[in-house]
């Protein structure tokens, strides 16, 4: 099968712009978790399509702003996440729930009326949350985050509801194209040379593909070449875990938020982020599935979990090395690329994101 993405779609800035507008403006944008706003007043800042937007519990309830002050142009909140009030830093202007300002420092000396202070309120951006992820919306439209995942929608929400404990946050800044990176993690045929010792050895293969919209799955059996008794004495005390799968799932979000799980016991979500047209930031959290409250972590399960970060870490290096070849070599090849059918959820990738850039 002839792949889809030209090379110069890998490295060009022309394409960059045009994805920014025609693609991620488009789609729903993972945000963050729940946990993330769990109090009045947290917030999460962000840039989608070159827009920065803030994400903040307002009253309670998790709203999307445009992140710029509408009396002088400040940025609202300046930090990459935090608490504080929805406040301009600069002149001090606060906004309500709804956007609109509402404490303004020396107000009479402006002599706003009601209907000119509902014109100076901030844009709002569309949420949804699924499970305990948050997602954003830049261009309104009818598609709802239900609609977008698909089929997906249940498992995305049975899986995140059953993050537990997050054991690591790692973000590696790559120097390739975002979707470079994000083809890497959509098939298996680079595992036996990439990742001979690390994923290779949990033996996860086969051609079991879902596809539900823009968005697919891999599931996969898996035959570990050693330690089974180990992983069995590990697995032991998350036998009353609600989540439970036979062996390795992994599912990407269109475009650019995978998520994973081994048995159920433990999850990872990575969120690839385009820097530019040749540069990406990976971020991935890596978490054990849910626990009584009251249990406490024995010391075999503070072995696997120390053994599960060194071991994410390592894969996911190991792509970094790989994807920067790619990319330098994406940019003097003469051929559009050729796909297996070990790599179709590369495919679909392609043709979703060309029905995007048309």
């Amino acid at each position: 099968m002839k792949a889809l993405i030209k090379p110069n779609e890998y490295f060009e800035k022309e394409i960059f712009q045009k994805e920014k507008t025609n693609l991620f403006s488009e789609v729903w944008n993972f945000v963050g978790f729940t946990s993330d706003f769990t109090e009045i007043n947290d917030f999460v800042v962000s840039n989608i399509s070159e827009t920065p937007v803030v994400i903040q519990n307002v009253k309670g309830t998790i709203k999307a702003f445009k992140n710029v002050c509408s009396h002088r142009h400040s940025l609202i909140q300046t930090v990459e996440k935090g608490n504080r009030p929805l406040m301009c830093p600069y002149h001090g202007w606060a906004y309500n729930d709804k956007g609109v300002p509402f404490g303004i420092p020396k107000k009479p000396f402006f002599g706003f009326s009601k209907d000119e202070l509902e014109c100076l309120k901030l844009q709002e951006y569309s949420i949804e949350i699924c499970g305990t992820l948050v997602f954003l919306k830049v261009r309104n439209d009818e598609i709802s985050l239900k609609d977008y995942l698909g089929d997906f929608y249940s498992e995305v929400e049975a899986m995140s509801n059953n993050f537990g404990k997050l054991i690591d946050v790692n973000e590696i800044e790559i120097t390739s194209n975002w979707k470079i990176v994000v083809e890497n993690t959509l098939e298996s045929y680079h595992v036996a040379l990439i990742h001979s010792e690390t994923f290779q050895k949990l033996g996860a293969s086969g051609l079991d593909f879902t596809f539900s919209k823009n968005n697919s799955s891999w599931d996969a059996e898996v035959l570990l070449q050693e330690n089974e008794g180990k992983q069995e004495k590990v697995h032991r005390p998350f036998q009353q875990r609600n989540y439970k799968i036979d062996g390795y799932k992994h599912l990407i979000l269109f475009p650019n938020v995978l998520i994973s799980s081994t048995y159920g016991v433990s999850f990872n979500l990575s969120h690839i982020i385009p820097i530019d047209e040749d540069r990406t930031l990976f971020k991935s959290y890596v978490f054990i599935t849910k626990k009584e409250a009251s249990e406490k972590v024995s010391p075999i399960e503070k072995m696997y979990e120390d053994s599960l970060i060194d071991f994410n870490r390592k894969v996911f290096d190991e792509d970094k090395a790989i994807c920067q070849q790619v990319q330098k070599g994406v940019k003097f090849s003469s051929y559009d690329g050729e796909l297996s059918q070990e790599e179709e959820r590369v495919l679909h990738f392609q043709q979703q994101y060309k029905e995007y850039l048309k």
